[in-house]
């Protein structure tokens, strides 16, 4: 009698343990929904801004994906370190983007919008940019959202 009780007892641990592992699995999904949200790229988003506004050439690198694009210009977060390290000397006092579109499927999230940018260019003068950008960002489980690709075309 005892043997059945306590493997009676055993099974319905086992039986919710398994209840408790299946709940957790699902809110994880959801919970992985939930950063993979329109919000959660719009935040990358305004970081990327924060960063080209410190003119911080690793920092700007590293939210790339380790084979990420800037335009035609560089592939690679070593090559667009680079690229960006060209321009150290300037001092972004202003930059903003404003998505006009996202669109996001899976892991993937497409950008469209407007950027602005205010900047003193060595020797001291200054520069108003405006234009169009795509964004392909791309959701790493570990890491959040990073850039794949991003073009820009000024006005």
């Amino acid at each position: 009698m005892m043997l059945v009780n306590g493997y009676r007892k055993h099974h319905m641990n086992l039986h919710h343990k398994l209840l408790l592992l299946m709940t957790w699995m699902i809110g994880s999904c959801v919970s992985s929904d939930k950063h993979r949200s329109r919000e959660t790229v719009e935040t990358a988003m305004k970081y990327y801004d924060h960063l080209i506004l410190t003119t911080d050439a690793d920092s700007i690198a590293l939210l790339y994906t380790p084979d990420g694009e800037l335009g035609n210009e560089a592939v690679g977060r070593d090559s667009i370190r680079n690229f960006l390290n060209k321009f150290k000397d300037f001092k972004v006092l202003y930059q903003t983007s404003s998505a006009d579109s996202i669109i996001i499927r899976e892991d993937t999230a497409i950008l469209m919008g407007i950027y602005q940018q205010k900047t003193i260019v060595p020797p001291n003068d200054t520069v108003y940019v405006k234009g169009t950008f795509i964004e392909k960002w791309i959701w790493f489980k570990v890491n959040g959202w990073h850039i794949k690709r991003m073009d820009t075309h000024p006005f």
